[in-house]
């Protein structure tokens, strides 16, 4: 049996944490260790937009010592982040550049969406009732030091997801200077932050009813040990069977609100034993829990005690040893896309039927070419979201979409994999550009497969280019360097034929495969 100890480092904003687990198909992961070290990478980034030579000087005294206890362990692989502090920082280069020179370890950045999704992909493959409760509508709560991911699911799918620069770390960062001119600062944190959570609820969740929170964050630990401590009202860590709680109601979220807003952050440092600089953040965290409960008027809290470090051990599990989470996270990334084209008012129908011809001319040509799963993937988002430009302007439809796409968040692709979509649906029709026009954004490797994924696109979107669904259905064959293409229908086709034929040549000079369109008419 094949074990794997596996280190995960999360270089926060307020603290920079290691986690060491035992990976194995057999058991799962378990975790053998924790440490972790106060960090104030968050607290320069927000208020200056600059980490100084103290703080990196810090962050590298750390990982040093982080590199020792991973040999103890015998660490086999690992994976090191940085998320929101370093993203934001103006000097990120640098400090990446002296990390990597006196540790020796590469820090990888995470974009939001990455940051995200490694956290659901967490939530996924521990056993808990996550499959249940997004069957109903579930809010998933990420509240970091940065900002709050709020992402909705309903019916098993992730309906939408909205990331809003809230954190606490920033809140506090922000207002701190506020403090000494009000007698109410607990009101300056509500009147702070409720708007954009209002806004959220507009936009979002005007149809469906909330029944869950699922509350994801650095501080939940605190909040489960004050929960520990304190035998209140109905707030007891454990049922009336003896079994340890992971949520909470409303009314006894709204208790605990209450009693730890009454307390000062030297009390609550001593109570929990925490710094004092972790304990200040509690007010605002629990703030925006508060906001959220009282936005969704949700029933239940569950306090999810995930981290971005099971998230790293979860992805490496998922990618090394080949532990699938039961949760299909490629058909949340598919259904947000078609969220987002409903949004703009995208045609379904012209959607599904270039995305069904699409897939079909990726199949037949993918292996003369090497196409993997992940460009196939790439180009089916890519598809759904082509059309979302009419919305804006019929007349630029490929730059239009191009911004929509750059500009709109979709959880579990990197911000590399937005852009090759962005690229993708840019460019409908005309000449393709050269790679010298897009080198400053993608590498040579990754410019090939842009363009072939673009010159599918154009041919199966010019196979209904009248919007009609004329063909009912399409066949794909390979002979040699051709490509014939058999649309079965009844209608007249010239304009899909001559739309196809502009577009075969910039096909044919990507592929090597002359693509050929027949009619095969049927009575």
């Amino acid at each position: 049996m094949a074990i794997t100890t596996f280190a995960a480092i999360d270089v926060g904003s307020h603290e920079t944490t290691l986690r060491i687990y035992e990976i194995s198909k057999s058991s799962g992961i378990r975790q053998l260790d924790h440490v972790h070290h106060t960090s104030r990478l968050g607290y320069e980034t927000y208020s200056t937009n600059h980490i100084s030579y103290h703080s990196i000087e810090k962050l590298c005294s750390i990982l040093n010592g982080f590199s020792l206890k991973m040999k103890e362990y015998g660490v086999n692989d690992y994976m090191i982040t940085a998320t929101s502090a370093l993203r934001e920082a103006d000097n990120n280069l640098i400090v990446l550049d002296q990390v990597k020179q006196r540790t020796g370890f590469f820090i990888r950045i995470l974009s939001n969406s990455e940051q995200r999704y490694l956290c659901y992909k967490a939530i996924a493959l521990t056993p808990n009732s996550f499959h249940k409760l997004i069957q109903k509508g579930t809010l998933l709560a990420d509240v970091g030091g940065g900002s709050i991911q709020l992402s909705l699911f309903n019916k098993n799918a992730l309906i939408a997801t909205q990331n809003v620069m809230l954190g606490s770390l920033r809140i506090q960062e922000i207002l701190q200077n506020m403090r000494n001119i009000t007698d109410n600062y607990q009101n300056l944190i509500y009147e702070y932050i409720y708007h954009d959570l209002h806004v959220f609820t507009q936009l979002y969740l005007k149809d469906i009813r909330i029944k869950n929170i699922i509350a994801v964050g650095n501080q939940l630990p605190s909040f489960v040990k004050y929960l520990s401590t304190h035998n209140f009202g109905y707030l007891l860590p454990f049922d009336a069977k003896g079994t340890k709680k992971d949520s909470v109601n409303r009314s006894e979220y709204d208790e605990f609100y209450h009693s730890i807003i009454s307390q000062k952050p030297e009390e609550l440092s001593r109570e929990l034993n925490i710094s004092v600089e972790k304990a200040s953040l509690l007010l605002p965290t629990a703030m925006i829990y508060h906001n959220i409960f009282e936005e969704t008027q949700a029933e239940q809290m569950w306090l999810s005690g995930i981290t971005l470090c099971d998230g790293m051990a979860a992805d490496f599990a998922e990618r090394k040893t080949h532990i699938v989470p039961a949760h299909s996270f490629s058909d949340d990334i598919l259904s947000a896309a078609r969220r987002i084209a409903e949004r703009y008012s995208s045609s379904t129908k012209h959607t599904g039927i270039v995305e069904s011809i699409a897939l079909k001319i990726f199949d037949a040509v993918k292996k003369q070419n090497n196409l993997t799963k992940q460009e196939r993937f790439t180009l089916q988002i890519a598809v759904v979201l082509h059309n979302c430009g009419a919305f804006i302007n019929l007349n630029d439809i490929g730059e239009s979409s191009y911004k929509i796409v750059t500009s709109t968040e979709i959880i579990g692709i990197s911000r590399k994999q937005r852009m090759m979509v962005a690229t993708i649906v840019r460019y409908p029709t005309g000449d393709f550009p050269q790679f010298a026009q897009l080198q400053d954004t993608f590498e040579k490797e990754d410019y090939i497969k842009i363009a072939k994924l673009n010159a599918i696109l154009r041919l199966a979107d010019s196979m209904d280019r009248s919007h009609r669904q004329k063909f009912r259905n399409v066949t794909m064959e390979l002979k040699d360097n051709t490509l014939l293409i058999t649309g079965h229908t009844l209608y007249d086709i010239a304009l899909e034929q001559g739309i196809f034929s502009n577009n075969a040549n910039f096909f044919e000079e990507v592929f090597g495969i002359k693509p050929v369109l027949q009619q095969k008419k049927e009575f």
